[in-house]
C-alpha cells in the first residue's frame, strides 16, 4: 500500500539527510584545506628550472625576481577567441564562461637588467605563463596588442600601488583586486560573486568604465637615431645620435666584431658613459657585414602604464606573459639602432688611345655609374697617348657598372671612334676591369718647310741640302730635296699641300753647310705630323758659329716621395782646356728642375758632376743614379754633352708597438685574449695580424711590428677579451694609431678584470597538512661584502599559498656572504609552523646559488564536548543512557569512548575529549536510550562534527521522554463481483486531541486492488479520537459500490486501535437491442414474423423472449431488453419468416453478442423479400375503421424509451460519480 509518511518519520529522515550533507561539506572543506591550491599554469609564476641560466640579452630591460603582494582569486573566463562587453561588471557568471580559479593575482616584482632598481608589474595576459628569471624589453601598446589597455592605464593611475585604493583592504587584497579588475579588461575575467574580493573588483571596474580610458604614456626618454645606417665593410656607418633625459649618463655597446668610435674617421673608440646628444660611428673590425646592434642604456624615469614584452632570450621558451608597469619608476632602459655593412669590390677602368691622331685629342671624360651614390668620373688629360687606368674602390658587391664617354676628345681637326665595354658586375674582394678604346684620325693638312740662316758665321757656310720625305700609312706621298746655295742668307719656304692628316714627314738636312772653321747648330729638322685641316711648319734653322762645346747638367726627381725630400746640392768641376767649379742647389720639395748649361767650353775639357747633398732624411729615403755612371764627360768640339743625375725618393716604413696590460682584482683568472691589428692606407689593407695572449697571463705584454707603410691607420681591437662565465672585463682600447715614416707608433690596450656578479634564487616551500591555510610569509635575503651590505631584499609568499614561491636576485657581487631569514612565517593561533632556514652561503662568481626555506605547517589540536540533554514530561523516569563517541582520521579510529548517564538523571550531562587532530570526524550515537515499557523517547542526534584547529566543537544529544503512544490500524476490505474493477479509492484519516488536529492524512489505494489493504499510523497520543472517511469510493460508470464506514475510535496507550472500511463492488447492468429489418422489393407483403431472443449467464438463462412482427411491417422494428448482467451472451433465431404465397425471403441472422456493463449490444436480423407473382393492388383504409392491434414496433418503442431512461439514469449516476471525484481532488 502507498502511504504518506508520518510527520515524525519525515523529520527523522530530513535530519539524516542534513547530517549527510553537512558531513560531505566538511569532508570537501577538509580536502581543500589539505590540498595545495590548484590554479591554471597561465596565471601563476612558474617555478624556475634549477641551475637554469637567466635568459637575458644585451637588450633586456627588466627581469622577474619574485611575487609581491597578492592572493588567490576564483572566477571564470570567456572561451578563447570570444569577446565581452565593456559596459558594467557582470553580477552573475556570464553564460558560456569557463571556470578559472587563479593561484595568484597581484604584484610581480622585477629588477632592471643592471640589478640596481626594482619595479612592480601587473599581468595583462592571463592565458600565458611566465617565471622568475624571464627577461623583458620595453614595448608599445600596439606591439602588446592587448584589448582595452586604456582602461588599464586609468586603473594603474588610480589604484594600488599608485594609491591606497581600494580602501578597507590590506595590500594583498588590494593588489589581487586591482589585478582581477585589469584582467576583466584584458581577458574578460570575472571574479565569482561568492569571492570576498568581488565587491572591490566590481567597484574598480565600474568606476573605471564610467571615467573612460586614458592614452598611452610616453616611452622611456632614450633613443638612438637614425634607426639604421649602412657603410662598406672598410668604412664607418653613422653618425648616430644618442639622446636621453637631460643629465642621464648613457652607456653604449655594440655587437661583437664591431667597434664604436667618437669620430667620423673611425679612429677614436668611444669611452663610456656619454652624454645626451653624443654622435657615434660604427666600424666592422674584421669585415663582417652584420647587422650590428648599437645598444644605448640609461637610467631614466619610466611612466606608469609602459608595457614590457618577452625578450625571447630564454632557451626553450617561445612566449611569456605580457606585463605593465604598476607605478612610475626610474629604470635602466634601452634603445637600439642597426648598422649594416656591405661587401665591396673595385673597378679598374682603362682608357686606350689609338689611331694616327692619338695624342692630338682634347681631354676625355669617362662616366662610371654603379648605382645611386656610386657615380664616378675618369678624366684623361688632352694629348694623352697609349693606355691609362684608374681604379675605383668601395663599390657595393652586386652593383652593375655602366660606362659611357660623354666627352671623347674630338676636335675640329681630330676625329674619334669609340668602343665602350658592356656593363660590369662587381664581386667581393676582386677588381673588375673595363676598357674604353678611342681611335683618333686627322683631316688632311699642309707641310711648310722654311730655312733660316743665322748665327755669327751666317753667310760663310757652304751649300745646304734639305730632304723631305712624307709617308701616310705605308705609302710615301712626298720625296723631295731642297738645295740652298752656299753663302745664302735668305731662303723662301717650300710648301707641300693636301697631305693626309697624320702624315708623317721627315725633314732632314743631308748637307748642313758646316766647314772646318764653321760650326753649325741645326734646329727644326725632324719628323712632322701634318695636322688635320691645318698646316705644320718645319722651320729649319742653321746657326753658324765658330767651334766650341757645351756641358749640360740635368737633375731628375722621381719616386713616391718626390717633393718630400730636403735640399739637393750638385758640384760641377771642369779641368783641362777650360776650368769650371760650380755648385747647383735644388731647393727642398722641388719636383721638377731645368737643366743647367755651361757653354763656351773648349773641346776636350773634362767635367765631373758629384752630389754633395741628396735630400734624404729619417723619413725619406733616396736612390741616386748618374748617367754616365761616373758622372764624368769630355766636352766635344762644337757640340754638347749632358750629365743626368736621377734621385728616386721613397717614404721610409714605420713600426707599431702594441702593449697589453692585464689589470683588475681578477687579473690572472681571465681566459685567452686575442688582439687584432688592422692597418689601412687609402682603403687598402697594409698590415693585418693577430696576437694571442694565453689564459691566466698577468705580466704586461708588448710586441713591435715593423715595415708598415708610413701613414697607415692602425686600429687595435680584441676579438677575444678573456671574459669567461666567472670573469667580467672592461677593455680600454687605444685610438687609431698612424704609422710615422721611419718611426714607431704605440698602442696600449688595458683589460681590467673583475669577478662577475652572481645570481641568488631563494625557494620558499610550504609543507605539512596545514600548508595552504597559513597567512602570508615574508622572506629577507641580506648579503654583505667587506663589511658593507650589498643586497637587502625581501619577497613574499601570499596567504594560502601551497605551491612553492621564490625570489631571484641578479648582479650580486661575487664573494658576498648571504643570510636568509624569515620576517613573517604565516603562523596563526590555529596554524603551527616549523621553519627550516638554509645555512649562510657565498655568492659564486658568474654563477647561481640556490637556497631553500621550508615551512612545515600543522594544525593546532582541537577538542570535542559531548552533552546529553534530558527533556520531556517523563524526564527523570527513564532508565540508564549510554552515549558512544567515535572519532576517525584518515580511515583510522583515534577515539572510541562511552559516556553513561545514570537512570533518573535530569537536565544536561557533559563530558570532554581533548587533543584531537584537525580534520578528525567525530560521530556521537546513543547505544542505550533510557526508554522503558511505559516511557518512550524521541532522540535528536547531532550531525558528525569535524575537529577545527585550536578550537573546540560541541555535539549535543537531546532525549525527550513521554509516555509511549498508541497506534491506529486502518484496513480497507474490497469485496463483491466487481472487486478489482474499481477506480482509485481514497480514505481520509483525521485524529484530534483536545480539539487540536494531530493527524490529517489521506491514503490512496490504486485502482484494481483486491482483498484487504492496511495502513498503521504510529505514535498517537493516548485519548486521541480518530475518524475514517472515504472521499473516493472507486465507483465508475461500469462499477457500483456499497461502502460500510467504521465508527470513530479512541487511541489507547501502547495498543493498536482498528478501523475497517468495507466496499462491495458490483457491475452496472447492460442493454440488448433486437432489430428486425424488413427489406426487398416485396417488403410489406410478408406475413407475421416471429423471433426468439435467448440470453444466458454461465449455465443460467436470464432472458427468453419471443418477438412478433406484424404482417405487412416495413423498415426496422426494434425491441430493447434492459437489466442484463455483464457477461451475458444473447442470440436470436427466427421461428416464422413471414413468407406467403408468391414471396421469397432471404434471412441474415447475426452472431451471438455479449453484454457489457452499462453498455448496449445489438442483434440485427435482416429479411429481404422478393415477389414470385405480380403484387396485389393495395386496398386503402376505409374511413372510420377501427385501428389495428398494437405491433412489435410499438413494443419496441416502449423498450427503446425504457432503455433511454435507463441510460439517462446511468449517465446521471456516472456524472454524479465524476462530480464526487472532482470534489475530492
Amino acid at each position: 500500500m502507498n502511504t504518506q509518511q508520518s510527520s515524525a518519520h519525515r523529520e527523522t529522515t530530513n535530519r539524516r539527510l542534513r547530517r549527510r550533507i553537512r558531513g560531505l561539506a566538511v569532508f570537501v572543506l577538509a580536502l581543500l584545506l589539505l590540498l595545495p591550491f590548484a590554479g591554471p599554469v597561465q596565471a601563476r609564476i612558474d617555478e624556475p628550472v634549477p641551475n637554469d641560466p637567466v635568459g637575458t640579452s644585451d637588450e633586456t630591460d627588466i627581469v622577474i625576481t619574485s611575487l609581491g603582494f597578492g592572493q588567490a582569486v576564483n572566477g571564470a573566463i570567456p572561451p578563447l577567441g570570444a569577446t565581452w562587453p565593456i559596459n558594467f561588471y557582470p553580477t552573475t557568471r556570464p553564460a558560456g564562461y569557463e571556470t578559472e580559479n587563479v593561484d595568484f593575482a597581484g604584484i610581480i616584482e622585477t629588477q632592471d637588467a643592471q640589478g640596481t632598481t626594482t619595479a612592480q608589474m601587473y599581468c595583462i595576459d592571463l592565458r600565458t605563463s611566465t617565471r622568475v628569471g624571464i627577461g623583458y624589453v620595453n614595448g608599445t601598446w600596439s606591439e602588446a596588442n592587448v584589448p582595452n589597455i586604456g582602461y588599464v592605464e586609468r586603473i594603474l593611475n588610480t589604484y594600488y600601488p599608485s594609491s591606497n585604493l581600494p580602501a578597507g583592504l590590506n595590500n594583498n587584497q588590494r593588489a589581487a583586486a586591482v589585478q582581477a579588475a585589469i584582467w576583466f579588461f584584458t581577458d574578460g575575467y570575472v571574479v565569482s560573486v561568492s569571492d570576498p574580493l568581488y565587491p572591490a573588483v566590481a567597484g574598480i571596474v565600474n568606476a573605471t568604465i564610467a571615467a573612460g580610458p586614458q592614452t598611452e604614456p610616453p616611452a622611456p626618454d632614450i633613443s638612438v637615431t637614425p634607426a639604421t645606417a649602412e657603410a662598406s665593410v672598410n668604412g664607418v656607418a653613422g653618425p648616430y645620435t644618442v639622446q636621453a633625459q637631460e643629465g642621464a649618463d648613457i652607456t653604449l655597446s655594440v655587437s661583437d666584431g664591431f667597434t664604436l668610435y667618437a669620430d667620423a674617421a673611425g679612429t677614436v673608440p668611444i669611452t663610456n658613459p656619454v652624454g645626451s646628444g653624443t654622435q657615434v660611428w660604427v666600424r666592422s673590425d674584421a669585415g663582417d657585414t652584420g647587422p650590428a646592434t648599437i645598444l644605448a642604456q640609461a637610467a631614466v624615469p619610466v611612466p606608469t602604464g609602459n608595457v614590457y614584452l618577452y625578450d625571447g632570450a630564454t632557451s626553450g621558451t617561445t612566449t611569456a606573459q605580457k606585463l605593465i608597469l604598476a607605478a612610475t619608476r626610474t629604470l635602466t632602459s634601452n634603445a637600439t639602432a642597426q648598422a649594416e655593412f656591405f661587401e665591396v669590390g673595385s673597378l679598374a677602368v682603362t682608357k686606350t688611345i689609338d689611331g694616327e691622331a692619338a695624342g692630338s685629342q682634347e681631354a676625355v671624360a669617362i662616366s662610371i655609374n654603379c648605382g645611386e651614390g656610386y657615380q664616378f668620373t675618369f678624366t684623361i688629360d688632352a694629348g694623352t697617348t697609349g693606355s691609362v687606368s684608374q681604379t675605383f674602390n668601395e663599390i657595393p658587391v652586386g652593383s652593375t657598372c655602366t660606362i659611357t664617354e660623354p666627352t671623347n676628345g674630338a676636335t675640329a681637326t681630330v676625329a674619334v671612334s669609340t668602343v665602350l665595354p658592356d656593363p660590369v658586375p662587381i664581386t667581393a674582394g676582386t677588381t673588375a676591369t673595363a676598357t674604353v678604346t678611342d681611335t683618333y684620325t686627322f683631316v688632311p693638312g699642309t707641310l711648310s718647310v722654311g730655312k733660316t740662316i743665322a748665327g755669327e758665321a751666317a753667310g760663310a757656310q757652304g751649300e745646304v741640302v734639305i730632304t723631305v720625305v712624307c709617308t701616310s700609312g705605308e705609302a710615301q706621298v712626298v720625296n723631295d730635296t731642297i738645295t740652298i746655295p752656299a753663302n745664302a742668307t735668305e731662303v723662301t719656304p717650300t710648301e707641300y699641300g693636301n697631305l693626309p692628316a697624320g702624315t708623317s714627314c721627315v725633314v732632314t738636312e743631308t748637307s748642313s753647310g758646316e766647314t772646318t772653321s764653321i760650326a753649325v747648330e741645326t734646329t727644326g729638322t725632324g719628323t712632322y705630323t701634318v695636322p688635320a685641316a691645318g698646316s705644320v711648319q718645319a722651320a729649319v734653322t742653321n746657326t753658324y758659329t765658330f767651334r766650341t762645346g757645351v756641358l749640360a747638367v740635368r737633375k731628375l726627381i722621381d719616386g713616391a716621395a718626390a717633393g718630400q725630400q730636403g735640399p739637393v746640392t750638385l758640384n760641377v768641376v771642369c779641368t783641362g782646356a777650360s776650368t769650371l767649379n760650380e755648385t747647383i742647389t735644388i731647393p727642398a720639395g722641388a719636383t721638377e728642375t731645368d737643366p743647367v748649361e755651361y757653354p763656351g767650353l773648349l773641346a776636350g775639357t773634362s767635367c765631373t758632376v758629384t752630389e754633395t747633398a741628396n735630400g734624404s732624411s729619417t723619413e725619406i729615403g733616396v736612390e741616386t743614379v748618374f748617367e754616365p755612371t761616373t758622372g764624368t764627360v769630355t766636352i766635344p768640339a762644337e757640340d754638347g754633352v749632358e750629365v743626368i743625375v736621377t734621385n728616386t725618393y721613397s717614404v721610409n716604413p714605420g713600426s707599431l708597438t702594441v702593449s697589453k696590460t692585464i689589470a683588475g682584482a681578477a687579473a690572472g683568472q681571465q681566459g685567452e685574449v686575442q688582439i687584432d691589428i688592422l692597418c689601412r692606407l687609402d682603403d687598402v689593407t697594409t698590415f693585418s695580424t693577430s696576437v694571442t695572449i694565453p689564459a691566466g697571463t698577468t705580466a704586461p705584454q708588448a710586441q713591435t711590428f715593423t715595415d708598415i707603410p708610413a701613414g697607415s691607420a692602425c686600429a687595435v681591437t680584441e676579438s677575444a677579451t678573456g671574459e669567461t662565465d666567472e670573469i667580467a672585463v672592461v677593455v680600454d682600447l687605444p685610438d687609431t694609431a698612424t704609422i710615422p715614416a721611419g718611426g714607431t707608433a704605440t698602442a696600449a690596450v688595458t683589460n681590467t678584470y673583475t669577478q662577475k656578479p652572481g645570481i641568488i634564487t631563494v625557494y620558499k616551500n610550504f609543507e605539512g597538512p596545514a600548508a595552504g591555510s597559513q597567512e602570508g610569509v615574508l622572506v629577507e635575503v641580506t648579503c654583505t661584502l667587506n663589511g658593507a651590505t650589498v643586497l637587502e631584499e625581501t619577497f613574499q609568499g601570499p596567504p594560502q599559498a601551497a605551491s612553492p614561491v621564490f625570489g631571484r636576485f641578479l648582479n650580486v657581487p661575487a664573494g658576498a656572504s648571504c643570510l636568509v631569514t624569515e620576517l613573517e612565517d604565516g603562523s596563526t593561533p590555529a596554524i603551527l609552523v616549523e621553519t627550516d632556514l638554509p645555512d649562510p652561503f657565498t655568492v659564486p662568481a658568474g654563477g647561481e646559488v640556490e637556497a631553500t626555506v621550508t615551512n612545515t605547517y600543522t594544525f593546532a589540536p582541537g577538542s570535542i564536548s559531548v552533552s546529553k540533554v534530558i527533556d520531556g514530561e517523563e524526564a527523570g523516569n527513564q532508565g540508564e543512557i549510554v552515549l558512544r563517541t567515535v572519532c576517525i582520521l584518515d580511515g583510522e579510529t583515534v577515539l572510541d569512548e562511552t559516556f553513561t548517564i545514570a537512570e533518573g538523571s535530569t537536565g544536561t550531562e557533559s563530558t570532554q575529549y581533548e587533543d584531537l587532530t584537525v580534520g578528525t570526524e567525530c560521530t556521537v550515537t546513543e547505544t542505550q536510550d533510557g526508554s522503558t515499557e511505559t516511557v518512550g523517547v524521541a532522540t535528536v542526534l547531532p550531525d558528525p562534527v569535524t575537529i577545527a584547529a585550536g578550537a573546540g566543537v560541541e555535539a549535543t544529544v537531546t532525549n525527550t521522554y513521554t509516555l509511549n503512544p498508541g497506534s491506529l490500524s486502518v484496513s480497507k476490505v474490497i469485496d463483491g463481483e466487481a472487486a478489482g474493477a474499481q477506480d482509485d479509492i481514497v480514505l481520509g484519516i483525521t485524529c484530534t486531541l483536545d480539539g487540536v488536529s494531530v493527524l490529517d492524512e489521506t491514503v490512496t489505494i490504486p485502482a484494481g486492488t483486491t482483498g484487504t489493504e492496511t495502513q498503521v499510523f504510529e505514535d498517537l497520543a493516548v485519548g486521541t479520537e480518530c475518524a475514517v472517511t472515504e472521499p473516493g469510493s472507486g465507483a465508475t460508470d461500469a462499477v457500483a459500490v456499497t461502502t460500510v464506514l467504521p465508527e470513530p475510535v479512541t487511541i489507547a496507550a501502547a495498543t493498536a486501535s482498528e478501523a475497517t472500511v468495507t466496499n462491495t463492488y458490483t457491475f452496472n447492468p447492460g442493454t440488448l437491442v433486437v432489430t428486425k429489418q424488413i427489406a426487398g422489393a416485396a417488403a410489406g407483403h410478408q406475413g407475421e414474423v416471429v423471433l426468439n431472443v435467448v440470453c444466458t449467464l454461465g449455465e443460467e438463462t436470464v432472458l427468453d423472449e419471443t418477438v412478433t412482427i406484424q404482417a405487412g411491417a416495413t423498415g426496422d422494428v426494434m425491441n430493447t431488453y434492459g437489466g442484463l448482467a455483464q457477461g451475458s451472451e444473447c442470440a436470436v433465431t427466427e421461428t416464422a419468416t413471414g413468407v406467403t404465397s408468391g414471396l421469397e425471403v432471404s434471412t441474415v441472422l447475426p452472431e451471438p453478442v455479449g453484454i457489457t456493463a452499462a453498455g448496449a449490444s445489438e442483434l440485427r436480423v435482416v429479411n429481404t423479400y422478393t415477389s414470385t407473382q405480380p403484387a396485389p393492388r393495395p386496398t386503402p383504409d376505409r374511413p372510420g375503421k377501427k385501428r389495428l392491434p398494437s405491433t412489435g414496433a410499438e413494443f419496441a418503442g416502449g423498450f427503446l424509451a425504457l432503455g433511454a431512461g435507463l441510460i439517462a439514469v446511468g449517465g446521471a449516476g456516472v456524472a454524479a460519480a465524476k462530480r464526487r471525484r472532482g470534489s475530492r481532488s
